[in-house]
């Protein structure tokens, strides 16, 4: 207990004319003490302003304690104080308030109208000399640096008499520095917590001026001034509370100190601002609770979260009382009420949502159904979808009803069609609708030509389906089964006549007629001359006859003539008839010696119309010879050579003749008539337009000629292939042209270039050009290539189709092979999008990205890069810590593009810390009273894994194993109800928490330290008073009582103390004059030898004052009217204060 051997009191009075002043003391010492409390008041300090001075007299100061303490109180009165008050001084001062800052120039001027003996000025700093003979004087000084200066201008009216007025002097120094900081915290604020800002103003004067501004943004939030007559520079602090929210995030704080001078000081009054103070603001997440529609096989996880909260929250799933993994995908089955927790370290939210697993249609249906002929259609076809779907039923790419009574014609395959918004699905199910055999009606007579092949029909329909026989002339004719034609080939007149068709299945049978009619075809077609026999003569006219016999429909018929297999003529007969006749058709012709060996032939034909394709009967060919005076034989007919090699041929007749040669612009052969073949040969052709021709001369004024076709050909130099207006590397998708350049190839129009990709024909181009001479051709190829086609080769091949004259196989020249390089974006490998690892352990993230060039793969963790060491497809995490869990990003780059993919790495934690604690109680147990302990696990990611076992001095007391699944690390707490008898006094328990790692390593376990306990039989001890309040050095005394057994009781106290004592049940404790202020006594008993219990006495100890006193402060002699005083009430020795 504290003795205050001085208490002062301060009171500041305005002094008006008749008013007067006291004061009051008050002592309290609580409920216990003495009421009212004690109180010490002064007489009243009686003021009246006159020319002579007035007395003050003084009241007493009481002091109370209370009930307990002396009555009436005690009192102490204070000597009197005497005061003195005079008439005002006529001085006036210009300005009447001088505000200058530290070290600035000074001044002001005292004035008066009245007479005086003398006026001057008194200060600390610059004072001036009294003179007589002014009615003005100055104070002025350069540098103002005296705080406490207080200049007055003083008069003396007479001899006897001086007045005097006070400059106000205010000096004031702005802030060297304001700053702006947290009480007693760092780090993030918590939302709702209440929070101390302090903003320290260092070096200013005067403080009592000095206004402290809050804000937070721009916004004002508080002012705050001081009340304080240092005038010396001070440092200074103001506080703020603030109670943050979570829209107070990055808000910004600021504190301004502005000194207002008033109106004489600086304008605008100088201002100093802190520098902002961010502050960051944790808040539990709170949730937009809505539904959701999400797609079958969907993740929880994918759930739109709507969560706000900081720092970062996680997510745990419940369905009903069954915890949910995150990850779980959603099945069709799935659909209903859920809830999810989102928490930080702030605190946690729930919502319950409607979830809704949306899929496309599936159908639950037959393939096949099989009913009779007009039933009703009864097949189960069900459609299960979310939302539900639309059915439709098609047929034939046709819109249908669902079928309802059963007919054939709903016979077939059916397309049953179920779309939603997240798909369409169709299922195909074949109706098979029972009924027996009906032929469809047709032709009861059939006509065929003689020798021509005739299908009879009998087209039958029948479920199932029917078995067709046919007979003939009551004769059965074998088909072959379920026949439903007869065909007979090469119908002759014998196959004229009845055919009954009978279809018949399980539901019945039907029979069907046909008459067959063979009709004969022309007999003979001969082709002959008219009146000639043996060799034409060139330009001489003749006459061709075409015999047909029998023809059975002229009207159909159309004879047509053929020269060398080329129509030459046509004609179509009208004349209508059935019955079979003879037809001669004739052909003018006019052979020339060209003509010499050609083939005619005519042929007739006869359109049947619907009965089938025509019928045609051709003659044998009537082979021509013509004479002429030139018949001359080429051997070969035709000459294929390479450009410079050795050509040749021989030229005959078997007529006579007066001379044959050979006419070339290489190797001519002159003219010989004593021979009947000549040949031509040259050792190296050269001439590109060589046609070399035969002639012969029947006689002195005729000479005929036979051309010689000569084909010169030249393979190609060389064969490349290039790119065209491109070089360097392609781009996928883009547009390509490859060109093939063959170099000197004659001729041309045999040229095949053909276009190679690998092994594999692309294309084919010919060029249609009858130059002859060696020329240069270019082929294109467009190409648009894919990544597939990176490093592809592509090749061109030059061939010259020479024909069967020519070599074989034909000359072939094949360019170099064009090596492709494809540029692309890069592509990641698909993979995780989720890994777990344990605390500690290693774990490898893998990107394996695709891309020419080579993509620059990059990793980053919470929007920050993360060094991997260049072209890294891996990230290797060495011993994760929980902060390494988060969003990993890969992000795969080169100059076509980027791709992204995120893994999402979960840290699952060990057990953080395990702690064993007592639940609402700390110290001794009572003997039988239930207590409970909790096992307190900090940070368990798998809390399925989870067992917590109990030791009682390292016996298994209790073990309990959790089943709840989870991921995101929980806080765990596990509680031991125990009932300590006397005997578990010292007993030390411990609790252990031990992770079944499975195959992930072996079980990790964490125990807690050990927990000792001390129990205790029940101490029933009563005090009577339970409270003592007593005055210092007076007698205190206090019962102390129990109602049970014990070994011995007593009262420890720095006075008084009893000795224990073991045949009493109350036991007394007494002191005649208590002195001690730090008394705390206490009773004490022992239950039995090995325990003791005590109760505290509540002890106050008070002292009235010695004695109380009044005086003025800073001040003596009168007072002017008006002015501030300040008077101070010292209290002596007065306890507890």
């Amino acid at each position: 207990m504290l003795l205050f051997p001085k208490l002062a009191g301060l009171v500041l009075i305005v002094l008006i004319n008749g008013e007067t002043p006291d004061s009051t003391v008050g002592q309290t010492v609580g409920p216990d003490g003495p009421q009212p409390p004690p109180t010490v008041t002064s007489d009243p300090l009686d003021i009246t302003v006159h020319e002579t001075p007035d007395r003050v007299s003084i009241s007493t100061v009481g002091q109370t304690v209370g009930p307990d303490g002396p009555q009436p109180p005690p009192t102490v009165t204070s000597d009197p104080l005497d005061t003195t008050v005079q008439a005002p001084c006529i001085l006036t001062l210009q300005p009447p308030k001088v505000v200058v800052k530290y070290g600035d120039k000074a001044s002001a001027n005292c004035s008066t109208t009245t007479d005086h003996i003398g006026m001057g000025w008194e200060a600390s700093q610059g004072p001036v000399d009294m003179k007589d003979d002014v009615q003005l004087i100055t104070w002025s000084v350069d540098s103002l640096v005296e705080w406490g200066i207080k200049p007055f201008c003083f008069m003396n009216p007479n001899p006897d008499k001086q007045c005097k007025v006070h400059l106000n002097v205010t000096i004031y120094k702005t802030p060297e520095s304001v700053s702006i900081s947290t009480v007693n915290h760092t780090g993030p604020m918590i939302e709702g917590g209440q929070y101390e800002l302090q903003c320290d103003i260092q070096n200013v004067a005067p403080a009592e001026l000095l206004t402290v501004s809050w804000f937070k943004g721009d916004t004002l939030v508080n002012k705050e001034t001081f009340a304080n007559s240092i005038k010396t520079p001070v440092n200074r602090s103001a506080t703020l509370q603030i109670s943050p929210s979570r829209a107070d995030d990055g808000a910004q704080y600021r504190c301004e100190a502005e000194l207002d001078l008033g109106p004489e000081g600086p304008q605008p009054p100088p201002t100093v601002t802190s520098d902002p103070l961010n502050i960051t603001v944790h808040y539990k997440p709170v949730i937009d609770c809505s539904n959701w529609t999400p797609l079958i096989n969907t993740s929880l996880d994918s759930f739109p979260f709507a969560v706000m909260g900081k720092p970062q929250w996680r997510t745990k799933w419940h369905q009903g009382t069954s915890r949910i993994p995150s990850t779980k995908r959603l099945s069709k089955k799935d659909s209903g009420q859920y809830s999810y927790c989102a928490s930080n370290k702030i605190g946690s939210e729930c919502c319950a949502t409607n979830i809704t697993v949306e899929y496309g249609p599936e159908f639950d249906c037959p393939s096949e159904y099989e009913s009779r002929e007009h039933t009703l259609f009864l097949a189960n076809c069900n459609v299960t979808a979310s939302p539900e779907a639309d059915v439709s039923w098609s047929r034939d790419g046709r819109n249908v009803e669902r079928p309802h009574n059963l007919t054939r014609r709903d016979n077939g395959l059916y397309k049953v069609t179920a779309q939603n918004k997240h798909g369409t699905e169709h299922h195909v199910l074949t109706i098979n609708v029972l009924y027996g055999p009906e032929i469809e009606s047709g032709d009861e007579s059939v006509e065929v030509y003689e020798g021509r092949d005739v299908t009879l029909s009998c087209t039958t329909e029948g479920n199932p389906e029917p078995e067709v026989k046919w007979s003939f002339n009551n004769q059965s004719k074998t088909t072959g089964g379920r026949q439903t034609t007869l065909t007979i080939s090469g119908a002759t007149p014998a196959d004229g006549g009845e055919y009954t068709c009978t279809a018949t299945n399980t539901f019945g049978s039907q029979t069907k007629r046909i008459f067959l009619v063979v009709k004969e075809i022309p007999d003979r077609v001969s082709i002959s001359f008219v009146n000639h026999n043996g060799q034409m003569t060139e330009d001489e006219p003749y006459e061709l006859q075409c015999d047909i016999q029998k023809v059975s429909l002229l009207e159909s018929l159309t004879v047509n003539w053929f020269k060398e297999g080329t129509l030459v003529k046509s004609k179509t007969f009208t004349k209508p008839t059935k019955t079979p006749e003879n037809v001669l058709d004739m052909l003018q012709i006019t052979p020339s010696i060209n003509d010499n060996g050609a083939h005619y032939r005519c042929e007739a034909k006869l359109d049947l119309g619907t009965d089938g394709p025509p019928l045609t009967v051709t003659s044998d060919a009537l082979r021509i010879t013509v004479q002429s005076p030139c018949i001359l034989t080429l051997q070969p007919p035709k000459v294929v050579v390479k450009y410079g090699d050795k050509a040749s041929a021989n030229c005959s007749t078997n007529t006579d003749h007066i001379g044959m040669g050979w006419e070339a612009s290489q190797g001519p052969v002159d003219m010989k008539d004593d021979v009947q073949l000549i040949t031509w040969s040259v050792d190296s052709l050269v001439d590109w337009g060589m046609k070399p021709f035969c002639f012969m001369n029947p006689n002195p004024d005729q000479q005929c000629k036979v051309h010689l076709n000569v084909t010169i050909y030249k393979t190609p130099e060389s064969v490349s292939i290039s790119t065209v207006n491109h070089t360097g590397p392609m781009i996928e998708g883009g547009q390509y042209e490859l060109q093939c350049d063959i170099q000197n190839v004659a001729p041309a129009e045999f040229l095949t270039v053909s276009w190679f990709k690998g092994d594999t024909l692309v294309n084919k181009e010919t060029f249609a050009n009858l130059i002859k001479t060696p020329v240069n051709r270019s082929s294109t190829l467009q190409i648009s290539p894919s990544r597939a086609d990176d490093g592809g080769q592509y090749r061109c091949e030059a061939e010259l189709d020479l024909g069967p004259e020519g070599p074989q196989p034909p000359p072939t020249v094949t360019s170099d092979h064009l090596n492709i390089t494809v540029h692309y974006g890069p592509e990641i490998e698909s993979g995780d999008e989720s890994v777990e690892v344990y605390e500690g352990r290693d774990v490898t993230l893998p990107c394996t990205a695709e891309g020419n060039p080579e993509p620059e793969v990059k990793w980053s963790f919470n929007n920050q890069s993360k060094t991997t060491g260049g072209r890294q497809t891996t990230l290797t995490i060495s011993g994760a810590t929980p902060a390494d869990g988060g969003e990993y990003t890969c992000t795969a780059t080169n100059t076509f593009g980027s791709q992204t993919r995120r893994v999402f790495l979960v840290v699952k934690e060990i057990p953080d810390r395990v702690s064993i604690s007592f639940v609402n109680h700390n110290g001794q147990m009572t003997e039988d009273e239930p207590y409970e302990l909790q096992c307190d696990i900090q940070k368990v990611s798998l809390l399925e894994s989870l067992t917590v076992n109990w030791f009682k001095e390292g016996t298994l007391v209790k073990s309990k194993t959790f089943t709840k699944p989870t991921k995101t690390p929980e806080n765990v707490l596990d509680m031991l109800q125990i009932t300590p008898s006397i005997n578990d006094n010292g007993a030390h328990y411990r609790c252990e928490a031990k992770l079944d790692l499975g195959t992930d390593g072996p079980p990790l376990t964490v125990t807690s330290d050990a927990l000792r306990i001390t129990v205790q039989s029940p101490c029933i001890l009563t005090l009577q008073p339970p409270k003592v309040v007593v005055k210092y050095g007076d007698k205190a005394s206090a019962n102390c009582s129990t109602t049970t057994d014990h070994k011995g009781m007593g009262w420890e106290a720095s006075q008084g103390p009893v000795d224990m004592k073991d045949d009493v049940q109350l036991i007394t404790w007494s002191v005649d004059s208590l002195v001690d202020w730090g008394m705390k006594p206490f009773c004490f008993m022992n239950p039995n030898p090995d325990q003791q219990c005590k109760v505290h006495l509540n002890v106050t100890i008070y002292k009235t004052p010695e004695s109380v006193s009044i005086s003025t402060v800073n001040h003596t002699g009168p007072m002017i009217e008006g002015g501030q005083y300040e008077l101070q009430c010292d209290i002596q020795n007065v306890a507890p204060a």
